[in-house]
């Protein structure tokens, strides 16, 4: 995570260093604030036991003490286990039990509404929720025949509920950069169950929850 998070420190630190600030403060902008994140996530999903990835906001605070954000988030797992590989699976012909390679894309957008509570100048807290909609994309193939293996993917954009928690921290009062840290719970709606006779292998299918922690930084205009 923080292979992801300094590089960037590194960047926004050179663009004020060449002083962008006074420019970027005479042009109105859209957004009131924008950010970058790594992600560390865990999970009970059979695919999905401990996605990393990244994320980019931006945020808009308003009514005093509100503040809706857009998020971008993609994280990524890789599994390995026992599966079952066919050499053909409409009609099913000649399976077997193999060693599978299973590797997961998780993306999606997350609208969210939190209620924010500053602390002086420096220091700000948060709590909301919001919902998301997502992507999935999963490949797996036998170890040993390199052919696709058993899995029923979902096709179709996915479902889903977020909570947050959050903390932000701007070090030098003069710099409107913070550091930004927060813990989540992301509640998804899969459910893509096999109906086939024998049934595929589906761990897509019904709700699954992931415990999220991201760390990064903020640029406030």
């Amino acid at each position: 995570m923080m292979r992801t998070v300094i590089p960037v420190f590194l960047v926004i630190s050179g663009l004020l260093s060449t002083g962008p600030a006074p420019l970027l403060a005479q042009q109105p902008s859209l957004f009131q604030e924008m950010g970058v994140f790594a992600i560390s996530a865990t999970s009970d999903h059979r695919e999905l036991p401990s996605p990393t990835g990244f994320g980019g906001n931006a945020s808009w605070e308003f009514a005093g003490s509100l503040m809706a954000q857009l998020s971008y988030r993609r994280v990524s797992d890789d599994t390995r286990k026992e599966g079952v590989v066919c050499d053909q699976y409409s009609q099913r012909i000649n399976c077997r039990p193999e060693m599978t390679d299973t590797s997961v894309r998780f993306s999606g957008l997350r609208g969210s509404l939190m209620w924010v509570l500053p602390l002086g100048d420096q220091v700000r807290l948060g709590a909301g929720g919001g919902l998301s909609f997502n992507h999935v994309s999963t490949e797996t193939v036998g170890m040993e025949s390199g052919l696709s293996a058993d899995l029923l993917a979902p096709n179709a954009g996915i479902i889903g509920y977020a909570a947050l928690i959050s903390a932000a921290v701007r070090p030098l009062s003069k710099v409107p950069v913070r550091l930004v840290g927060g813990f989540g719970v992301h509640w998804v709606s899969f459910n893509t169950c096999s109906a086939n006779e024998p049934p595929q292998y589906d761990p897509y299918c019904g709700m699954d929850s992931f415990r999220e922690i991201e760390l990064g930084l903020s640029y406030a205009f």
